[in-house]
């Protein structure tokens, strides 16, 4: 191969990156240049902010503000506030470990060099930038500091490994991204969020946590094809003035074949892709780039699209029922299905289609049983003996999902007592969902990539979305989930939650009740990281009472609601609500999934 090596935006050997591999960190000194890089949509192009160094004769409590303010240099750098540390502390501090964002901070002094820092409504984020929520629970953080005098002057000895920025920073200069694993089976492509500051230095935050590999606590529902070992072959990812990022890793890459090569690839395009202005990406080793597949040495971002944790290839079409019949709807266009559920009357009451839309289930209307057909009947007549009933003998059996790999999954609603199973060839079996199984479940969707279970579970003090990660075998088989967690809905309380579904593979689209006889769809980030102000930017007000939502991942697909009249509305660009040519009378619609 010849060595080619792509031309370097301004980024300098300092560019920082925030401890999110073991050969990366932030930078302790020289200057950091922000460079505009080729547009791909509106670029956000953080503004430099350089902190000034420690005042002489600064107090106790003026040195702990002024290194506060050292943490929100930008681009992300601690030159400047390792030099509020002691000399000791200045080479051992490891901000890399997390960051701290907070509200608002109080600064007490006490006797001797000891200072007290005080902060309140706290988030914390790991050292990759996974959203951890407020470990304090509303409590606030209190950091005890001791500070020592140098040549006279105070420095701060020991602080805490975590960066502390105030909300107004983070806000302003970090931006979520994901980082993409394939599920067990190798199937699908699964996006994890992650926070990191916005501009040139995104490129090599994310592949720098990319090779870190899933967090061990995912390890059974998510896997990497990154060789064990390898790391970033030095300090950045750079990127070229035609959007081509350069990655430089270590050798292990060359000893893998080229299937698992492939998948790497289709991982590092996925990460990559999300950062405006890059477009094409190129892996070297020593400095020479390696055969992509095809035996290219460059390749667009926008590839491997078969790994679309939305899923590309599902069906696009959307189902209902009208006159207890199974119809689909493309534009203006209704045909009843020609299968059992589009034929007999079956009267069901919800319905669940597979990704490819050849299999409808339903639930009867007693709620007792799930029946499941052929959606298409090619030829000779329907009769009950194209329909199976795959379950029997339920309480109050919810609307039913398939998952990427043609399974069923059921949630039958035994009084306050869920019970969740799933389908497989035909075969039920009952699984444990901690924080689901045993709870008043009124509604779950499944995530299109087959790793995610989000319910609404009904308590006293009213409901609350949970979300559990699925765990699986290689073929695609359900072993169990992780402990379920909230999703926090903030500046809902109170409000009743009608429906969800997913919006994106990272979002959900959560239809509440803010007030009588009126309705919000709510976006929400599957991290629980949404900010009041976020989770109603996307749709304004509807001025009814909706009760039920249509949505689906796949990008360009309509959001609808659906009010007590059986009216559909759909949600336009703008955000506003608009009427449809859809006949009223349609009710239980649904994507595929």
């Amino acid at each position: 191969m010849s060595r080619r090596r792509c031309v370097v935006l301004g980024v300098v050997a300092a560019l920082l990156c925030l401890g999110l591999s073991s050969c990366v960190s932030l930078p302790r000194s020289g200057s950091v240049e922000t460079v505009r890089i080729g547009d791909r949509g509106e670029i956000d192009v953080p503004v430099d902010y350089t902190p000034p160094a420690p005042k002489k004769g600064s107090s106790p409590t003026d040195l702990v503000s002024d290194f506060l303010d050292a943490m929100t240099a930008t681009p992300l750098n601690t030159f400047v506030a390792r030099q509020y540390l002691t000399s000791g502390s200045s080479t051992s501090w490891v901000p890399e470990r997390g960051t701290v964002v907070y509200g608002s901070q109080r600064i007490v002094s006490q006797p001797n060099g000891h200072v007290v820092l005080h902060l309140s409504d706290v988030a914390a984020l790991d050292g990759r930038g996974t959203w951890l929520g407020d470990p304090t629970h509303g409590a606030g953080m209190t950091i005890p500091l001791n500070l020592k005098r140098e040549d006279g002057q105070w420095r701060i000895d020991e602080p805490v490994n975590r960066m502390l920025i105030p909300a107004t920073h983070f806000d302003e200069q970090y931006q979520q991204y994901f980082l993409y694993f394939f599920d067990k089976a190798a199937q699908v492509l699964v996006p994890e969020p992650v926070y990191v500051p916005r501009g040139p230095q995104a490129a090599t935050l994310l592949v720098a946590g990319l090779l870190k590999g899933p967090e061990r606590s995912l390890l059974g529902t998510e896997q990497s094809f990154v060789p064990r070992g390898t790391v970033l072959d030095g300090i950045s990812v750079p990127v070229s003035r035609d959007g081509t990022a350069e990655i430089p890793l270590s050798d292990q890459v060359l000893d893998v074949g080229d299937d698992q090569l492939n998948l790497l690839f289709a991982q590092l395009s996925w990460t990559l892709g999300q950062i405006a202005g890059v477009e094409r990406m190129q892996v070297t080793v020593g400095g020479t780039p390696i055969d992509l597949p095809g035996s290219r040495l460059e390749a667009g971002v926008r590839e491997w699209t078969q790994f679309d944790p939305a899923v590309a290839w599902a069906s696009t079409a959307l189902f209902g029922l009208r006159d207890r019949r199974v119809v689909t709807v493309e534009g203006s266009q209704e045909h009843r299905v020609t299968g059992a559920f589009g034929v007999l009357p079956l009267g069901v009451r919800s319905i669940g289609v597979d990704l490819p839309a050849q299999h409808i289930a339903g639930v009867t209307a007693d709620g007792h049983r799930v029946l499941e057909a052929d959606r298409e009947q090619s030829s000779g007549a329907v009769t009950m003996a194209n329909v199976h009933t795959v379950y029997d003998g339920g309480a109050d059996l919810l609307r039913p999902e398939y998952d990427l790999y043609g399974q069923l999954w059921l949630v039958d609603r035994r009084g306050a007592s869920a019970e969740v199973s799933v389908v497989r060839a035909g075969t039920r079996r009952v699984v444990s969902a901690p924080g689901i199984s045993g709870r008043d479940v009124v509604r779950f969707v499944i995530s299109r990539d087959g790793t995610r279970m989000v319910a609404q579970v009904r308590e006293t003090g009213g409901d609350r979305l949970v979300i559990a990660r699925v765990i699986r075998d290689a073929s695609g088989r359900v072993k169990g989930f992780t402990p379920a967690r909230t999703i926090p809905l903030p500046g809902t309380e109170g409000a009743a939650i009608r429906d969800l579904g997913w919006r994106t593979p990272g979002s959900l689209a959560v239809l509440v009740g803010p007030a009588a006889g009126t309705s919000q769809v709510l976006i929400v980030k599957v991290d629980g990281s949404s900010t009041a102000e976020q989770l109603g930017a996307d749709a304004e007000v509807f001025r009814d009472q909706a009760v039920h939502l249509t949505s689906s991942p796949a990008v360009g697909a309509t959001l609808y609601i659906a009010t007590r009249e059986r009216q559909l509305f759909s949600l336009a660009s703008t955000g506003r609500w608009t009427g449809t040519s859809i006949r009223s009378g349609l009710t239980g619609t649904t994507y595929v999934g």
